[in-house]
């Protein structure tokens, strides 16, 4: 019998069929490797959102964290707001954002101009690259910085991955100010001329549907709130005032807005305006951070007041177009 070593060729090919067979098991398990990191990739953004930037129409670069819903066409939407002298990244230290992105929200945590990542161009006024807040930076924030977060939600909506038609608002101290009055600005838009009935005609607005006010503020450089807690009061918008009892000013505030919005008039079976006071002293994210209960009824709060808000998707493309 003629030996292996006597056929070189047949030991050639017997190895170098071996060796394939090595190679191939070798390139199953880097696929199965690089599908695995993929997915890792995937996992930790959903987990962590994904950052972006919006142009406001005064010019600044408006920075934001994005985490997309698997719900698509239907999913709610959560604004996140910071406090003065924060940024978006306070969302991070918090479970609130995780938290409602794992109940399929579509959550943006923004930062607002002279905050974090937002700040004045190089070419930018004096005024602008100061870090001293001024009326006009307060009123570019509610028309300029969240006008431009909402043509964001504005593009997503129209692509069929969030329902514009139902936002929720969670602001702190300073940004609560804010908050109020673009949602003024929101419910104040008039619709599209583009059909004959009011009914019939593609809305502009009146899509935030609730707020959370934690630590609420009544009046800014510029930007007073009882205009539009006033106004607000006649829109149905739904409110969660949350201060701390051992602040004075805080809990004046809440009591006095939560008058304004129509609080002590409302029936309790249709109850949509809150006031929750906190033993805790402490303010703003503080007081979420040592409070997680808080935190827990914030979110019951949007599953109950913009999540089951019944706002089927529609094309916001106005006929005229």
């Amino acid at each position: 019998m003629t030996s292996l070593l006597s056929r070189p060729n047949a030991f050639v090919g017997s190895a170098s069929r071996k060796l394939q067979v090595v190679v191939a098991a070798l390139a199953v398990m880097a696929f199965g490797l690089s599908i695995s990191v993929v997915v890792a990739q995937d996992d930790a953004k959903k987990e962590e959102g994904v950052p972006g930037v919006v142009a406001s129409a005064d010019g600044w670069d408006i920075h934001y964290t994005y985490w997309e819903s698997p719900m698509g066409k239907e999913a709610p939407v959560v604004i996140l707001l910071h406090g003065k002298g924060q940024a978006r990244l306070i969302w991070k230290a918090l479970p609130l954002a995780k938290e409602l992105a794992k109940k399929q929200f579509a959550v943006i945590a923004v930062d607002l101009r002279k905050h974090g990542e937002s700040k004045a161009a190089e070419n930018a006024s004096v005024q602008a690259k100061s870090d001293k807040l001024s009326k006009f930076d307060y009123e570019g924030m509610v028309l300029g910085d969240l006008e431009a977060i909402k043509k964001f939600i504005y593009a997503e909506h129209q692509a069929q991955r969030l329902n514009m038609r139902k936002v929720g608002v969670v602001a702190t101290d300073m940004s609560t100010a804010i908050a109020l009055n673009w949602a003024q600005v929101d419910w104040s838009k008039k619709p599209f001329d583009d059909a004959p009935t009011l009914a019939a005609r593609t809305p502009r607005g009146q899509d935030v549907q609730a707020l959370v006010l934690v630590s609420p503020v009544d009046s800014l450089s510029g930007v007073g709130t009882i205009n539009a807690t006033r106004f607000l009061r006649a829109t149905g918008i739904s409110v969660l005032l949350l201060s701390s009892k051992k602040v004075s000013s805080e809990t004046r505030t809440a009591t006095k807005m939560y008058s304004q919005l129509g609080g002590s008039q409302q029936d309790e079976q249709d109850k949509r305006i809150y006031n929750i006071g906190s033993d805790l002293k402490l303010s703003g994210s503080n007081l979420l951070a040592r409070q997680p209960a808080l935190q827990a009824g914030i979110q019951k709060f949007l599953e109950d007041h913009v999540m089951k808000q019944v706002a089927p998707w529609k094309d916001r493309e106005s006929r005229l177009k």
